[in-house]
């Protein structure tokens, strides 16, 4: 039986007199992709944020590979093997794609003086591997003819891939895709599901993905959890979930099951 990488236990979140995120329960075992999905402000990315120490939780525990993260900085999450994109790009568009992944990767180097000076050769040593793993993650994606373009200057859909690229290049374990198909065109989204479902496999990885196409999601993840209100309305397969009717009345208010 898979091992739980990733537990939410209880955790809220409050805005004033407002319930982003409330008594929220998540026990996600590793190797699986899950789907989170709801209507606009059901706290999907509320909840991103708090699992990936963005903001912090008004109670409840935040759990990563058995150690309680609920209090870490996000850069902290991040060098644990848990990391995330957004649904607004935040890409250095004026750096290269080759630049944006390298800056990605810079958690796991250090690059203080004394280190520089005393251990120069190890230093050296890992800028070659770093090189080599971008190379890697630009095959992967099939992105190695546009090693030295400005990020700026990538057509949209690329932009979106660029950013799973560089959440690969922290070396996660686990990564949450914040709306990865966002602006993209039916064949775009279509095309970006097939590479999740490689990277997933490829590099051993869990995935958590808010996502509103529901052809994407539904095709993508084993398991999907519906918020409705920041509160948990349903979880299960994507047939139980596309069936549900509380499922159906929330993002539709008829009788017809979710497309």
């Amino acid at each position: 039986m898979a091992q739980i990488i990733l537990k939410v236990d209880g955790v809220c979140k409050n805005f004033g007199g407002l319930s982003a995120v409330s008594e929220y329960q998540l026990a996600l075992p590793e190797g699986k992709i899950f789907g989170l999905i709801g209507p606009n402000g059901a706290g999907k990315t509320t909840l991103f944020n708090l699992i990936s120490g963005v903001i912090k939780p008004t109670k409840g525990h935040i759990f990563l590979k058995g150690t309680d993260i609920t209090s870490w900085r996000p850069d902290q999450i991040a060098a644990m093997g848990l990391t995330r994109t957004f649904q607004n790009l935040r890409l250095f568009s004026s750096l290269t794609v080759e630049m944006n992944l390298k800056v990605a990767h810079h958690l796991h180097i250090d690059y203080r003086l004394t280190s520089a000076l005393l251990n120069f050769p190890s230093l050296f040593q890992k800028e070659k591997q770093l090189q080599k793993k971008v190379d890697e993650i630009l095959d992967v994606f099939v992105m190695s003819q546009y090693r030295q373009e400005l990020t700026g200057n990538l057509p949209y859909g690329l932009q979106r891939k660029l950013d799973i690229a560089r959440a690969l290049m922290t070396e996660p374990e686990v990564i949450l895709l914040d709306e990865p198909s966002s602006g993209m065109n039916t064949r775009e989204a279509e095309d970006l599901a097939h590479l999740i479902g490689q990277l997933q496999i490829q590099f051993q990885l869990t995935l958590m993905v808010v996502e509103h196409r529901m052809a994407f999601v539904m095709g993508l993840a084993e398991v999907i959890q519906v918020l409705d209100y920041g509160s948990v309305l349903a979880q299960g397969s994507p047939e139980e979930v596309r069936n549900n009717p509380q499922v159906i009345e929330a993002y539709l208010g008829t009788g017809d099951s979710v497309a």
